[in-house]
């Protein structure tokens, strides 16, 4: 359609041709342009000024911007800025009043909203009348950068509290809201991150504070309410007040009183009074927490939704946001979220995220009970009614389920096998005992290293192999099988099964983790009557090949108890000499990690009551003395200060994680006593 008449403006040959033959945004008249713009709103204005040349200089019309400014600019320009009005184009005049500006002697800010150009204004400490403010006993101001003014007033402690403040000023018509910004106890920085102090802290939970607002158009105000959330700038709100006349100086005065003589009260920051339009009002009530500081004087100006927003986890509240870290599934990421804030931290903990996160990656601890570290030990906690201690078990619980995820989520490798138990049948005991498949090689000093099962009819009969595992903790992620290809045999046939299935668990009663291993297969006692499978996998195929198959589980496995059973579900090969089915495995391998070697879990009773042994002594130095080792061989000063570390506080960890894995777990020290202790 447009090539249409573009084609027919040539052909005829009008005047509406450009010297190069088309047309552009530069030939509309800027006088057109600056109706346009006079309709937008600011930003939208800025935006459409970087289009072209023609656009920018219908941008700096004095007309547009005037219609922006707002009906009193000249006296806010006069009484604010402190400057002559012809030596500023209008749209200089608008961009200076969106900066936060510092008029009266710095005690009070002003700003125009960006967007809408609404009026806000903030009155600082130091413009209020305060109460023994002169007395160093009572009040003092200390520096904090999270001010606006970068000073607050500090109370110590004083038996009467009273803040009163005056203003007058020429507002645009509409509806306003007045606001006192308190925190209690007072906050500093370490280590880049913000530390409050709540040690001054009191007296404000007996009797709660009366605030009140009036105005010289007849306007009153008044409010109580207790002061909250200790560690935490809260914005008060005092109430409202209308503007009519926009010429007219309007007088404001607002005060807060706590004047009962009973009880003294201390540890109080008062920052400033904020006024501001009343849309305004829901945004900073939604995020009465602003641990961050406010906005500084700059160039973005005042918006004040922007200027005393928290962060997106107050905004979006609890439901969403829980949703959102949700999608974490790392947990550095997790933790790299309890560093951002206090706040974020204290949502971690409160949501339990660290739990969720491990529970999605490891079912098997659903059923943990939660514990407490206490001088060293861990003993069942006992649940009590009491705000603070359920925080502290929360708490307590989001550390135990942080370091155990993350070490959950370490690679693993290691072969864990310590010994081969048992086997359900062995053809030629001990030649080709169970014990043979720890052996990675199939040849031994010139013999043949193998397990073979007995002889049967039938092929779908199955064997089972019974591993101990070299700790009671450990994580399995993939069991290796090689089945063994008779070269001494007509053919070189190879014994391997149809299929594969794991099981873990743990012996059924402490007596029986003492009784000598037996892996004849001739024992009395059944298997079944000896364990107790937690854990059951899939059936995984096997081919009939002589190489290390590998079985890599669906999920990763938390062994409690330190037992697993291979089963060999069906035979394939029949032995010519008797015309037997028999199934033979040279190596078997169970790929993981233990949690600990510095612990053991003794079953008490089919209940999942146990005993919690630790072991101080078992840790290997030699390890230790690797990792603080350069790659060149010398000592690094910041691993051996990190390996100084770990001594201290990674016993301590994996205690916590250890009880807090086996339930209802009842802590031994080794090298004190063997008995229990009682809950």
């Amino acid at each position: 359609m447009g090539a249409g008449i573009s084609g027919i403006a040539s052909d005829g040959g009008t005047e509406c041709v450009s010297p190069q033959g088309r047309t552009g945004l530069g030939e509309v008249p800027e006088s057109c342009i600056s109706l346009i713009l006079a309709s937008l709103n600011p930003l939208e204005i800025c935006k459409l000024a970087r289009v072209s040349r023609a656009f920018h200089g219908a941008s700096l019309a004095d007309f547009v911007w005037e219609s922006k400014l707002p009906s009193n600019y000249r006296f806010l320009v006069c009484r604010v800025l402190g400057e002559n009005l012809d030596d500023l184009s209008k749209k200089e005049v608008y961009s200076r009043l969106c900066q936060a500006s510092c008029f009266d002697g710095g005690t009070k800010e002003f700003w125009l909203d960006k967007i809408s150009g609404d009026m806000c204004l903030c009155v600082s400490a130091k413009a209020l009348k305060i109460t023994g403010i002169d007395d160093r006993r009572y009040w003092n101001h200390i520096a904090t950068d999270e001010s606006r003014f970068n000073r607050v007033a500090y109370l110590q402690q004083i038996w009467w509290v009273e803040l009163v403040g005056e203003i007058e000023f020429q507002f645009i018509p509409g509806q306003y809201s007045l606001f006192f910004r308190l925190q209690l106890g007072k906050s500093s920085r370490r280590f880049g991150r913000r530390v409050p102090n709540l040690d001054q802290v009191h007296g404000w939970d007996i009797k709660p504070a009366r605030f009140q607002l009036s105005t010289t158009n007849g306007h009153r105000a008044m409010s109580e309410c207790y002061l909250c959330d200790p560690g935490n700038w809260v914005h008060y709100h005092v109430g409202d007040f209308f503007v009519d006349n926009p010429n007219t100086p309007i007088g404001i005065k607002f005060s807060m009183v706590q004047i009962d003589c009973t009880h003294t009260k201390g540890g109080l920051c008062v920052d400033s009074v904020l006024i501001c339009p009343t849309r305004f009002k829901k945004e900073i009530e939604t995020t009465l927490k602003s641990n961050s500081s406010p906005r500084k004087k700059g160039p973005r100006g005042g918006n004040p939704a922007m200027a005393f927003c928290g962060d997106f986890v107050q905004l979006l509240g609890p439901d969403m946001s829980v949703k959102i870290f949700m999608h974490l599934d790392d947990p550095s990421e997790l933790a790299r979220v309890c560093a951002v804030s206090r706040t974020w931290r204290q949502f971690v903990i409160a949501n339990d995220l660290c739990k969720i996160l491990c529970l999605r990656m490891f079912p098997e601890v659903s059923g943990v009970t939660h514990v407490v570290e206490a001088d060293n030990m861990i003993e069942p906690l006992k649940v009590s009614s009491c705000t603070s201690l359920e925080w502290e078990q929360r708490t307590r619980n989001h550390k135990v389920y942080a370091f155990l995820a993350r070490g959950l989520t370490t690679a693993v490798g290691k072969n864990c096998i310590s010994e081969a138990i048992s086997a359900s049948s062995t053809d030629n005991y001990p030649e080709e005992s169970v014990r043979n498949t720890l052996e990675p090689r199939d040849r031994v000093e010139h013999r043949y290293s193998y397990w073979s099962s007995k002889g049967e009819c039938d092929p779908k009969a199955s064997e089972s192999l019974v591993y101990k595992l070299n700790a009671k903790l450990c994580i399995v992620t993939e069991i290796h099988i090689q089945p063994f290809q008779a070269y001494f045999q007509f053919g070189f046939p190879i014994y391997s099964a149809k299929a594969v299935r794991f099981r873990m668990g743990h012996l059924k009663t402490r007596k029986m983790d003492e009784e000598t291993v037996d892996d004849s297969g001739d024992g009395d006692e059944s298997v079944e009557n000896k364990y107790l499978w937690t854990y059951t996998s899939p059936e995984f195929p096997m081919a009939q090949q002589n190489c290390l198959q590998q079985f890599k589980l669906p999920q990763p496995v938390l062994n409690i108890g330190g037992i697993l059973q291979v089963d060999l579900l069906g035979r394939v090969q029949r032995q010519e000499m008797d015309g037997l089915y028999y199934i033979c495995v040279a190596h078997v391998q169970v790929l993981g990690r233990p949690l600990s070697p510095a612990f053991d879990v003794d079953i008490v009773d089919l209940s999942g009551r146990c005993t919690l042994k630790h072991y101080p002594g078992v840790e290997s130095r030699a390890s230790s003395a690797s990792s603080i080792k350069d790659e060149d061989g010398t000592p690094s000063r910041v691993r051996t200060f990190t390996a100084m570390l770990m001594e201290r506080g990674v016993r301590s960890w994996e205690q916590m994680i250890l009880s807090t894995i086996l339930g209802t777990a009842v802590v031994v020290d080794s090298d004190e006593s063997d008995e229990e202790i009682p809950d």
